[in-house]
């Protein structure tokens, strides 16, 4: 990603990657140098180069990804969010094969959760988004996504958690209310948190489009929160930064509910990601949780309407 720490060990790259390097930014290899892989990023693999004095990232898909990702529908969201000015690191995506490059950004900062201006600029662009009015002819449908990822795990890596069932009825006991109660689905792009902000100064670029497509509004929302270290009162505090007011009791229940069903995505997608040899760490155990506490939360919510 392009806000992440440049790495050392540089290592040569093969002649297929610099050809795309080539003709994407019509240069020659011998304009192509300082090669440095970037140490971030849980989905793919990315480097940092310098093509005739200008810095850019190529970022390779990375593995078990095309199982789970289409590149065509990322490439054309990618599209609409350099002409909606919400990304304005791209450059080129390759629709099939997957490989991009993007310009790299000097200077950047981590998005921060806590950080009033983050969090109100990271609302405003997912309204500008949810409001645009494109459609998609991809779409990313969190439960079916869940289920095509559950049929390519182990027993084994299920078994790793001992309440693993548990979390999984109550997910599919919160589906059934939750969609019957949802909107028409919006652009979205659905791998909404912190790494995909890149920050600088004031400006803010949304990046990392490779799960977006039509879907609920509330998947942004869902992601965005069960990827910090918020607390329940500070993610209805988001929320109602989200609404530019206090949600009702019915968008409450569906927001959260979201949150449970991205913390379970995530989590079966970090499980998929171990088992395929590349683990994403912390972030597996952060997810486990919040698909536990927010499913919970929601089928409280239930009751109480």
């Amino acid at each position: 990603m392009p806000q992440a720490t440049v790495a050392a060990n540089v290592q040569p790259i093969d002649p297929e990657t610099l050809g795309n390097i080539c003709s994407t930014l019509g240069c020659t290899p011998q304009d192509v140098t300082e090669f440095s892989p970037i140490d971030e990023g849980l989905t793919n693999e990315s480097f940092r180069f310098v093509a005739g004095g200008k810095p850019y990232v190529y970022r390779k898909p990375g593995a078990g990804t095309e199982k789970i990702i289409s590149r065509e529908g990322e490439a054309f969201a990618q599209g609409i969010a350099a002409e909606l000015g919400l990304d304005r690191t791209f450059i080129y995506e390759n629709p099939k094969q997957g490989w991009k490059i993007s310009h790299f950004v000097e200077g950047c900062k981590p998005f921060d959760y806590h950080n009033d201006a983050h969090v109100s600029r990271a609302m405003e662009m997912a309204r500008e988004l949810h409001s645009c009015g494109v459609t998609s002819k991809w779409s990313f449908d969190i439960f079916k996504n869940t289920e095509g990822i559950l049929e390519l795990l182990n027993n084994d890596e299920k078994a790793r958690y001992d309440d693993f069932d548990r979390i999984g009825a109550r997910i599919a006991s919160l589906e059934e209310r939750v969609r019957a109660t949802s909107a028409v689905p919006v652009l979205c792009h659905n791998d909404f948190y912190d790494p995909n902000f890149l920050v600088r100064g004031t400006d803010i670029s949304l990046i990392d489009w490779e799960y977006a497509g039509m879907s609920d509004y509330a998947s942004d929302l869902g992601t965005f929160i069960c990827c910090s270290d918020y607390s329940y009162e500070e993610a209805l505090e988001v929320l109602c930064q989200y609404f530019q007011r206090e949600p009702t009791g019915e968008e409450l229940f569906h927001c959260i509910s979201y949150v449970a069903f991205a913390a379970w995505y995530w989590f079966v997608w970090a499980l998929y990601k171990d088992q395929c040899g590349d683990p994403v760490g912390d972030w597996q155990d952060l997810w486990h949780r919040y698909a536990s506490e927010y499913g919970s939360r929601a089928a409280q919510l239930v009751q109480e309407l």
